[in-house]
């Protein structure tokens, strides 16, 4: 078993919880059309529901992962599984940058708010979306957390850690939208996506030279 302090764990963890969930697609939108009109609390309540959403993929994200990393002491593989994930998150963040939300605003409908309404119509504009289990597969290795090695406690943390940061970008998207809602727009999420996609390119690109330079 791998030697990675709880510390570790929970950085990382939350950190790819946060990061997957941070890009502003239709349920960033939704989360933000809710702060908006109904109040902070439930556009946080919409958040929720879009994290249950991805609480299943990031349960199929480590599966597949626990399924193949084991096959990485080849050294060939591990080179192959590390570049696979440079372009994942190169990809991603290309993907982020370009994405369009004020496009994505015109496909949300919001009409009811009992909370039960906010989650799951959270959920059902999140669980449309299973291609977000390669970036969460991207985020995994860039982090280097191999599951694989973990045993049945640290894959639970593991998995509570990044559901935890998924839940706190929610919690951040809606205050911050609540405190700016007399200067905030659908448009300022330009920004934001173009600040996030360049991160995450920059971040590949990284990754991808520092594999390269130890070749």
């Amino acid at each position: 078993m791998i030697d990675i302090s709880v510390f570790e764990l929970i950085l990382k963890g939350m950190a790819i919880g946060f990061l997957a969930a941070a890009p502003t697609g239709p349920s960033g939108v939704l989360v933000i059309q809710r702060t908006l009109n109904k109040g902070r609390w439930k556009g946080f309540l919409t958040g929720l529901g879009v994290s249950i959403s991805d609480a299943v993929y990031i349960m199929i994200t480590m599966m597949c992962l626990s399924l193949v990393l084991g096959y990485l002491e080849d050294p060939t593989i591990a080179l192959v599984v590390k570049l696979l994930g440079c372009a994942l998150l190169l990809i991603f963040g290309i993907t982020t940058v370009r994405n369009n939300p004020l496009a994505a605003s015109k496909e949300v409908k919001v009409k009811k708010d009992s909370l039960w309404q906010l989650m799951v119509t959270g959920t059902l504009v999140a669980v449309v979306n299973p291609l977000v289990v390669f970036f969460y597969m991207g985020l995994f290795a860039f982090f280097s957390l191999p599951v694989d090695d973990f045993d049945t406690t640290m894959k639970m943390q593991t998995y509570l850690f990044v559901l935890m940061g998924d839940v706190c970008w929610w919690l951040t998207l809606s205050t911050l939208i609540n405190k700016l809602r007399n200067r905030f727009d659908l448009r300022g999420l330009w920004i934001i996506n173009r600040v996030l996609g360049t991160i995450l390119i920059v971040a590949a690109v990284a990754w991808c030279t520092s594999i390269l330079l130890k070749l």
